[in-house]
């Protein structure tokens, strides 16, 4: 071979390294020595570490890509299918479940030989069973396991068991997490780095990069395959108790890290790392005596349930643990603190008081002071909006000193904050901006939740004084914060508070627009501003003075424009960065394309219920509770269950009305 292309300008292609790697390397570095005009082109699932190696990675196809491809195969295997808007939603939800991988799109299309569409769909519950048999080229490619099976066998032992443990990881996971959670005595810490690149090498894991970090993941047929082989082992409940351990040291971590100047930083790694938190809470919620590991995780993730105005998903995961009367008082208390938030954020005022004042006690048993004075703080702050004007007063005595002694940044601002509500309540505007600038003052910069409320109540400070100008400068600071952080809870507050500007200030138009935006944002997700009665009445006398100052028809029109925006729309309308151009919102967002099925998931995601508590209700496995989710979300174009709960409520009203 050295002889005959030492001379030549040629391309040698060597398809399938990976079944003689070693072999494949000797024969590539003899021949880039000794044939300077040759380029070899290789296919692996294995890099081989040769000079001059570079590599490029092949993705599974992705959607019109896959769609394309299983149409292709499907209509040779049964001659006359095609792809139609009857079974288009089918066919993407299929080649989303096979991850896109070429393999298993091909065998499951030479299933329709004998199968409907829908029923391939169905078996694809257990992937491996319904993509086994037939005939292919060769007998590893017969079936999708044994595809995978020979993937396997290229792995060293220790690769083999990281592979297994890393399963139990959903969503993604970094460096440090695959040491937390696939270390032991068999498989030391120090080398997993060394085995995940191993893993990364022979294509089983995807090394994703991103602006703060370096993650993984694996396909979700490679994880499967996994957690097959980690229950064979015999490792799994280790595994996943080592797993619910490092996110709930993960979730502590963050949670005294997110009042304090790298919020926004926890607050999009919280996010990250959702579906980890979630898969962590199931297990200890469903493994006997793992129930206290719920209640503390739960509790620990108030940056996550509040900074990211997941509320209700919040309450749930809140309720179940909390029932179980598992923990320990500390625990329970830092649950009764996130409950309680939750339950003042969704309106339910009276629920909030109860939980709050039974979180202090609990807290107060469990030695936390800190866990106390969140709890006493926000009952001082919950009793304002219910009219127990007394009892915050004596709330807020009772945190005086505490919040002094603490010296926390973050508690201290909070009770200037509440401070200033009671003052408001009561009418008195100048003592409550005296404690509101007091507490921008000593909130620590890069904190964006609590800053946020601070101005938004400055806002209505302003408002109330009649300078409409510095309202508009605390309210629009306000909605810049929350939409850092994506609370749509309290962007959509925010975005309330400067439609009222707008309105005090004759800019009617804008104001109606702004009306609407606020209330998709919100619609399903949450009441206005608490469902604290004064606020809401004040809501409605700006609403009435833009409605009578453009009459009913007009605003009505411009009211649903504004429904209609998207949010980065919304947002720089109301930021003050855009007219927010009619062309801008020109279609509106319907479940007009969603399937009977999936307008079912659609209502039961506005329930708030989980994935898994779909799957219960509707009987179906929680995988496919988890497509069915993940295509609505895909075909709506938005980005979380907010949203699709939005569009049911506003659908629902409609048909009311």
């Amino acid at each position: 071979m050295v002889e005959f292309l030492r001379e030549e300008q040629s391309l040698l292609i060597l398809d399938t390294c990976e079944h003689l790697v070693d072999s494949c390397a000797m024969l590539a570095e003899i021949l880039l020595s000794s044939c300077p005009g040759l380029c070899l082109l290789l296919t692996s699932r294995q890099t081989l570490d040769v000079p001059a190696e570079h590599t490029l990675a092949v993705a599974p196809l992705e959607g019109d890509d896959s769609v394309r491809l299983f149409t292709e195969r499907a209509a040779a295997a049964r001659p006359g299918f095609a792809l139609t808007s009857a079974n288009e939603e089918q066919v993407a939800a299929l080649c989303r479940r096979l991850d896109g991988i070429p393999l298993a799109l091909e065998l499951a299309a030479v299933r329709l030989r004998a199968l409907p569409l829908d029923q391939v769909l169905r078996r694809l519950e257990d992937r491996f069973r319904a993509l086994g048999g037939g005939r292919g080229a060769h007998p590893r490619h017969q079936t999708l396991r044994t595809a995978i099976d020979w993937s396997h066998e290229l792995c060293t032992p220790e690769e083999r068991t990281l592979w297994a443990r890393l399963s139990v990881c959903a969503g993604g996971f970094d460096l440090t997490a695959a040491e937390q959670v696939c270390a032991d005595a068999e498989l030391d810490a120090y080398d997993i780095g060394d085995h995940l690149i191993g893993l990364v090498d022979k294509s089983i894991v995807i090394r994703e990069e991103g602006e703060e970090d370096n993650r993984y993941r694996m396909l979700d047929t490679l994880r499967e395959y996994g957690a097959e082989r980690l229950a064979e082992s015999g490792d799994q409940e280790s595994a996943e108790r080592r797993h619910r351990d490092h996110c709930l040291h993960l979730a502590r971590l963050g949670n005294v890290a997110w009042s304090g100047p790298e919020q926004a930083t926890w607050t999009d790694r919280f996010e990250r790392e959702i579906d980890n938190f979630r898969v962590a809470m199931e297990w200890s919620l469903t493994t006997p005596g793992e129930e206290s590991g719920a209640v503390a995780l739960c509790g620990a993730l108030v940056g996550l349930w509040v900074g990211r105005g997941r509320v209700v998903e919040g309450l749930r995961w809140g309720g179940r643990a909390w029932a179980t009367g598992a923990g320990t008082p500390a625990d329970r208390g830092r649950l009764g603190f996130q409950r309680g938030v939750c339950k003042l954020l969704t309106g339910d005022r009276v629920g909030a008081v109860e939980i709050l004042a039974e979180g202090a006690e609990l807290s107060l048993r469990g030695g936390d002071l800190q866990g106390r004075l969140l709890n006493l703080e926000h009952l001082f702050g919950a009793y304002s909006h219910v009219d127990r004007l007394d009892d915050a007063r004596r709330a807020g005595e009772e945190c005086e000193p505490l919040v002094h002694a603490l010296k926390d940044p973050y508690l201290l601002g909070l009770h200037y904050r509440n401070g200033a509500d009671r003052h408001l309540t009561l009418g008195d505007t100048q003592a409550a901006e005296l404690l509101l600038q007091r507490g921008l003052e000593v909130l620590p910069r890069g904190e964006f939740w609590l800053t946020s409320v601070t101005h938004l109540y400055l806002s209505l400070v302003r408002i109330a004084n009649g300078d409409l100008d510095d309202a508009l400068k605390h309210g629009r600071e306000s909605l810049r914060g929350m939409a850092r952080l994506q609370d749509m809870v309290c962007v959509s507050n925010h975005m309330s508070t400067v439609s009222w500007i707008a309105a005090a200030q004759s800019r009617h138009g804008e104001a109606a627009r702004l009306y609407g935006a606020a209330a998709g944002i919100r619609r399903g997700i949450a009441p206005l501003l608490l469902g604290d009665p004064k606020l809401n009445a004040l809501d409605r006398s700006f609403q009435r003075a833009s409605e009578q100052a453009l009459g009913e028809e007009e605003f009505r029109r411009l009211y649903e424009e504004g429904e209609r925006m998207g949010l980065p729309q919304a947002l720089a309308l109301g930021l003050g960065e855009s007219a927010a151009p009619e062309s801008a919102t020109a279609s509106a967002l319907t479940l007009d394309s969603l399937t009977r099925r999936e307008r079912e998931v659609a209502a039961l995601v506005h329930q708030g219920l989980s994935n898994r508590e779909i799957a219960e209700r509707i009987v179906i496995s929680k995988r496919t509770a988890d497509a069915h989710v993940e295509h609505i979300l895909a075909k709506l174009g938005v980005a979380s269950r907010c949203e699709v709960a939005a569009l049911v409520r506003a659908e629902t009203e409609n048909s009311r009305t």
